[in-house]
């Protein structure tokens, strides 16, 4: 009977230990998924301002997992410069989709349209697109650029 109990025993521990390992390890791995926003709530990383226009929310995953939220692709560049952010320290970037934007969207595949009658929060002036021939047609309607990477972006906001 004293042998019963100590199997319990030691069963119950080795399972309360597996399962702490388990969970020590899943929290050490990092998530690069989207985060959904709280608009009305969350703040800009780059500028401080309330995220209020959907349209134009973007966001950061560090190589961490730490996600930094922005209400316009200017302030996400911005930051980055600010911060000395490389590809190697950025997981992924995501932008909102203008037709869906309850609906985040890697940049590197995004349709991104450039354009000065663009109004987004931080006249950043570019609204990202999951569907590339809306991107096209967005860009013909408002007489706007539709860039074919994602690093031309990149690149005209570090120059400025």
């Amino acid at each position: 009977m004293i042998i019963n109990i100590l199997n319990k025993r030691i069963k119950i521990v080795t399972g309360a230990a597996l399962l702490t390992a388990i969970l020590s390890l899943s929290a050490c791995m990092h998530s690069d998924k989207p985060q959904p926003v709280d608009l009305g709530k969350d703040e800009c990383a780059g500028c401080g301002m309330t995220i209020e226009v959907p349209k134009f929310a973007c966001e950061i995953i560090s190589d961490k997992g730490k996600c930094f939220k922005f209400d316009d692709l200017s302030c996400l560049f911005h930051y980055m410069n600010k911060q000395n952010l490389s590809d190697s320290t950025v997981s992924k970037i995501y932008v909102a989709d203008y037709e869906h934007p309850d609906s985040m969207i890697d940049v590197k595949t995004a349709g991104l349209v450039l354009g000065n009658d663009i109004k987004s929060p931080m006249n950043g002036g570019v609204a990202a697109f999951a569907n590339r021939a809306h991107a096209q047609q967005f860009a013909i309607k408002t007489h706007s650029i539709l860039l074919d990477t994602w690093e031309r972006l990149k690149v005209q906001h570090e120059e400025h």
